[in-house]
């Protein structure tokens, strides 16, 4: 496992054709960990009471490869402007492939504001 990225390119020689896939090998471990850290909240805290730091508004862990196919899927988590760009995070994070990267449910009071 070197690589952060795997890139493969797929021969179809029936058709003639290229496939480009890209893969994240670290992406399982990433969400298995996201799975654990749900089934006990206080943990968040717990890692940062360790480094002296607060991990208290740590929401989710998201894999590059999963970053990269929200964007092309339309999520305009780059926006320029943070509200639009928390708000495109937080719709992606109700989608069945964002809540497995979250590692707390956000909280009502993070919903706040972000309404257009």
């Amino acid at each position: 496992m070197d690589e952060v990225i795997k890139s493969e390119l797929h021969y179809h020689h029936g058709d003639n054709t290229a496939t480009h896939v890209a893969t994240q090998p670290t992406e399982n471990l990433i969400l298995d960990r996201n799975a654990e850290l749900r089934k006990n909240p206080g943990a968040i805290h717990d890692l940062g009471a360790q480094s002296g730091e607060s991990f208290g508004r740590l929401m989710a862990s998201i894999p590059i490869i999963m970053y990269d196919r929200a964007l092309r899927n339309g999520f305009d988590l780059n926006s320029k402007d943070k509200t639009v760009a928390d708000l495109e995070m937080m719709r992606y994070l109700q989608t069945t492939e964002g809540k497995s990267c979250l590692v707390q449910a956000p909280t009502q009071k993070y919903f706040e504001g972000l309404s257009p």
